[in-house]
């Protein structure tokens, strides 16, 4: 079951590639912010070593931000690759 495509009253679905694309500078700020949240908690709750915690989870966040990034990229390259093969059927018709 597919998930259905957002697009604008025109039906253009470049409107959710759009919101796609302007989520990824999010995910570079949330990821950092969750990793450094979840290793401030552990190191003052569970372990009492402040600094390495809090390190481990940023370091961790900013991998996940980028591997959310990733996914997204690729997500757009696909979809755009559909749309200007749906557009060139078109045009050809």
């Amino acid at each position: 079951m597919s998930t259905p495509k957002k697009t604008n009253e025109n039906g253009n679905p470049l409107f959710g590639m759009l919101g796609t694309a302007s989520t990824m500078g999010m995910h570079m700020i949330s990821g950092p912010l969750v990793g450094g949240g979840l290793g401030y908690l552990c190191d003052t709750c569970l372990f009492d070593s402040y600094p390495i915690g809090l390190s481990i989870g940023v370091v961790l966040g900013i991998f996940a931000g980028f591997r959310n990034i990733y996914i997204d990229a690729k997500y757009l390259q696909r979809e755009e690759k559909r749309y200007d093969e749906e557009n060139k059927v078109n045009n050809n018709k």
